[in-house]
């Protein structure tokens, strides 16, 4: 007997199109789905679209539509949804959007996950097989990370990822930034899964690079230390996000770096330590300890990837210029490039719309990389503009040469990374005017 298929879906924006054509390539895959398509794959056909990089085949009629759902993309997965649903196929969805906005949600759809799917996905799936799903299903408890299968990432295109290499070890944030809802979704205290359990997932992966998803690898030292330890037989190269104070750790360091660190991505954020307390990171980062710690990393042979947002409360139109120069002054490698954005169901969304700041709720445009916000220093198009004047600064030729690795063992990485961002610019300026 033929088993019922499910199709299992990830929205994609405006900005994963050019032109009109759909973009073919994209950085990582995302983990969510494969992993729940672990925990159903006995009981049916699945199929994961990634629409970021392919496009959703509407002719298909599988026994059940799953959608995950962050805001930026919350139209388009109502869309989808809707025009499944016209066709009579029945769909649930979930993620961050729908955990927070359930009501919305549940007008697009037949069943809803609120929370971590783990914890209701199979009572959903039982039901769905059984007697019918009921509208809502809600992780009650975080799930402790033991035993969670191998997530299906043979179910997706890996020729259309950079690094289709992915894992994560740990969930949980202990910090209460003002922009983010990390710790709101996955809670403010750190779980990790069993080391052995990550070796042995990581023994079972492809060749190739690694990426480790978690929200700060090194956030725990002390169990961060011990997974490394763990993975320096394994000889793979890796790359992960910390924060700053790595580098205040030389034991931590160093023992990434013989474990097969390659790169971190890194939350600077701001080089204003005003804007740092005003959203509650001064506890982690400060301008004081930004250049130690980024020549430790840089010393113990790991690559830094900045990540910056432009448009804090004290920034004005110098904040652009200031943060491209200290990229040059501190090597930073790569960066990325955010606009402040309020989230709608963050504190900092709270605080501005209360004074009268969100100039409109298009949640499409929610994605770091529109203004949706009146800033206090500058005008938004000043802020758009001083944005993408930063990008086009930060991957000049002039800003390479400043910035360039000159080892042999990471000038090929470095100049593949700054060079396809510099011929990607006018995508990247595309995408943020649309």
């Amino acid at each position: 007997m033929a088993k019922p298929t499910l199709l299992l879906i990830h929205p994609g924006q405006d900005k994963d199109r050019i032109g009109s054509k759909r973009r073919r390539k994209s950085s990582i895959p995302k983990l969510n789905l494969p992993l729940l398509a672990a925990r159903a794959d006995h009981l049916f056909d699945i199929k994961i679209v990634d629409e970021s990089i392919e496009d959703v085949d509407f002719n298909l009629r599988p026994d059940l539509v799953g959608i995950t759902v962050i805001t930026q993309v919350s139209a388009r997965a109502y869309q989808i949804a809707d025009r499944f649903r016209a066709a009579g196929v029945p769909v649930v969805m979930g993620g961050f959007h729908v955990s927070f906005f359930p009501e919305e949600a549940l007008e697009h759809c037949d069943a809803i996950v609120i929370g971590e799917a783990e914890g209701a996905w199979d009572s959903l799936i039982e039901d769905f097989l059984g007697t019918g799903m009921k509208r809502q299903y809600k992780s009650e408890t975080p799930h402790d990370l033991v035993g969670l299968p191998k997530p299906r990432l043979d179910l997706v295109n890996r020729k259309a990822y950079s690094l289709p290499n992915v894992i994560e070890t740990a969930r949980g944030c202990p910090h209460a930034c003002s922009y983010c809802a990390v710790s709101q979704f996955w809670g403010r205290q750190f779980r990790f899964r069993p080391i052995d359990e990550v070796v042995e997932e990581i023994k079972s992966m492809p060749p190739g690079y690694m990426v480790i998803v978690d929200d700060n690898i090194a956030g725990s030292p002390n169990r961060a230390k011990k997974l490394f330890e763990a993975m320096i037989p394994l000889k793979r190269k890796w790359y992960s996000q910390a924060d700053i104070r790595v580098g205040e750790d030389p034991e931590l360091l160093d023992l990434a770096a013989r474990s097969g660190c390659e790169w971190l991505f890194i939350g600077i954020e701001s080089v204003n330590d005003v804007n740092l307390a005003a959203v509650g990171k001064s506890r982690v980062n400060s301008t004081e300890k930004f250049k130690r710690s980024l020549a430790a990393i840089r010393g113990a042979g790991i690559k830094v990837f900045g990540s910056f947002i432009f448009g804090f409360d004290d920034d004005d139109p110098n904040v652009f210029d200031n943060t491209v120069r200290f990229c040059e002054d501190n090597k930073i490698e790569g960066a990325n490039f955010y606009i402040f954005t309020p989230l709608p169901f963050t504190q900092l969304y709270e605080d501005m719309s209360g004074e009268g700041r969100i100039l409109h709720h298009d949640w499409s445009r929610y994605d770091m990389n529109h203004v949706v916000y009146q800033p206090k220093k500058m005008s938004p198009s000043q802020l758009l503009e001083g944005y993408l004047k930063a990008y086009r600064r930060m991957y000049s030729a002039k800003s390479i040469f400043r910035r360039m690795a000159w080892t042999k063992k990471d000038f090929a990485p470095f100049l593949a990374l700054n060079v396809g961002r510099r011929l990607n610019y006018k995508y990247f300026e595309e995408g943020c005017r649309i």
